[in-house]
């Protein structure tokens, strides 16, 4: 198992007329050292309406995690489908490569199935983040546990930087 890393922290990132968005910086130390590099592991989220984002050692650990469900099915004598395990964490998963200040381009594919478009929520969860269109969150019926205060503050704070009302 690799060394955890412990993703925390809520930010808006806005995206350039490039297609660029940046990683918030409370969330690229880890990344960086994760990925041993400037790498972001992106891809969709295997139960919410987002993208979710890591480090490179998290496929090691997503690997380990597939091996142990994989050996408790056969204690117990179910059957297990590694390959279908495996599609579900990794077949969306992009490795993209960001700048010394976390830009990278979002592919559109990603941006498409993630519903992403303008503001994005970077909001971490642990062991990865996810990237979440901020009015889609609000908007969610699903169980995603968010303080959507925080949502509305932080899609304020980022309307005041882009030409909203200046305090």
């Amino acid at each position: 198992m690799s060394r955890a890393y412990a993703y925390s922290g809520s930010a808006i990132s806005t995206i350039d007329d490039k297609g660029r968005l940046s990683v918030p910086a409370f969330l690229r130390k880890n990344l960086v050292e994760s990925s041993e590099g400037r790498i972001l592991c992106l891809g969709t989220h295997e139960k919410w309406d987002c993208l979710v984002g890591f480090g490179l050692s998290r496929k090691a650990d997503m690997l380990n995690e597939i091996d142990k469900q994989w050996e408790a099915a056969i204690a117990l004598g179910d059957s297990f489908d590694k390959d279908a395990a495996g599609a579900r964490k990794f077949s969306s998963l992009q490795d993209l490569s960001f700048d010394t200040s976390g830009r990278f381009i979002l592919p559109p594919h990603l941006m498409e199935i993630g519903n992403i478009d303008g503001n994005v929520l970077f909001h971490g969860i642990g062991t990865t983040f996810c990237l979440w269109n901020p009015q889609a969150l609000l908007e969610t019926t699903d169980d995603v546990p968010v303080d959507r205060r925080l949502v509305k503050h932080l899609l304020k704070e980022a309307g005041q930087k882009s030409g909203g009302k200046q305090k």
